[in-house]
């Protein structure tokens, strides 16, 4: 009788991450320096150069960046009144602008977000929620579920229930820390952060498990990142915003994402050896492909079938307010 040993070549593939490379930028005046969100034929922008008083803005522009409408002084008096002065990064779902508003006292825990017709920018209601700040909000429309942070350094995403009145979900915890975060939008499958840390650092954060993976950067080194908008992918442009050093200008820089070829490693493995999953080996946020050669007849002729396996915002103290 006669023993053979089955064998089998093993290829994995891991989808690389893509990567943000810039495409072109338009330039926009200091005002609107905070949020970016794209709306059909044009964009919506907000800023607040707190604490200066009532510098609070909401701008509709064509697809040139010429000025369609604006609502100065755009936090209600009412809530004005409660301390709230800045306004961060915006997003649209439907015909309805989502803001956040932020008082500058981050140990009361308690945060604002704003809802407006993003047609005539015209204020609808506002909802008080429990976070100690608020730099943007982002909102899934599949599911109408928002995201935000609890502070601008931070390893999770607050998320809440838009439609059941803002309910608070449970955090979605992030693989690794992100500094100064200042804009977020949601798509295809992920959470697009923008920052203001040593590098402007844009990254991407998978909805289902919370891996992180940095895909480039705002650039302007110096500078500061503020707004992000993802509407338009998986198949489109990312953009984003970032103050220019010399804070009289802010760029509206345009990303293309590219994926580099993904990298491949080839293994053997012994039919008896432990099986996992092509689940198991996706769990680790990027998608695999396995080509098995001559697996069939291997199985056919044992019987068994068998894979094995081995699996950064300077500082800002609490209660400073900010640009």
């Amino acid at each position: 009788m006669v023993t053979r040993a089955l064998t089998a070549a093993l290829v994995i593939t891991a989808a690389a991450t893509p990567q943000a490379q810039v495409r072109s930028e338009q330039s926009l005046p200091a005002t609107f320096n905070q949020g970016v969100a794209r709306v059909p034929g044009g964009w919506i922008l907000s800023g607040t150069n707190s604490p200066v008083p009532s510098t609070d803005i909401l701008a509709r522009t064509d697809d040139d960046l010429h000025v369609q409408a604006t609502l100065p002084s755009a936090i209600p008096p009412q809530w004005k009144a409660q301390g709230f002065d800045h306004i961060g990064d915006i997003d649209v779902v439907g015909n309805t602008l989502y803001a956040p508003f932020e008082q500058p006292d981050y140990s009361k825990g308690q945060q604002a977000t704003a809802r407006y017709d993003a047609t005539t920018l015209l204020f609808i209601d506002a909802v008080q929620l429990p976070q100690h700040e608020n730099s943007f909000v982002a909102i899934d429309p599949k599911s109408m579920t928002a995201y935000s942070m609890d502070h601008f350094d931070g390893d999770a995403l607050l998320r809440y229930d838009v439609r059941a009145g803002w309910k608070p979900l449970p955090p979605l915890k992030m693989s690794m820390l992100l500094h100064h975060t200042q804009g977020a939008a949601v798509a295809a499958g992920a959470v697009w952060i923008s920052t203001s840390d040593d590098h402007n650092d844009i990254f991407r954060v998978d909805l289902a498990t919370g891996h992180v993976d940095t895909v480039g950067t705002l650039g302007h080194p110096g500078g500061e990142g503020e707004g992000i908008d993802a509407a338009a992918l998986p198949s489109g442009a990312l953009h984003g915003l970032v103050i220019d050093p010399n804070l009289t200008t802010v760029w509206l820089v345009h990303f293309a994402l590219t994926a580099p070829a993904p990298a491949t490693t080839t293994s053997t493995t012994t039919a008896g050896a432990t099986r996992r999953s092509s689940r198991d080996l996706a769990a680790t946020g990027g998608s695999v492909t396995l080509v098995w050669t001559g697996v069939a007849a291997l199985v056919a002729a044992a019987g068994v079938a068998s894979v094995s396996r081995s699996s950064r915002r300077r500082s800002r103290p609490t209660g400073t307010a900010r640009t």
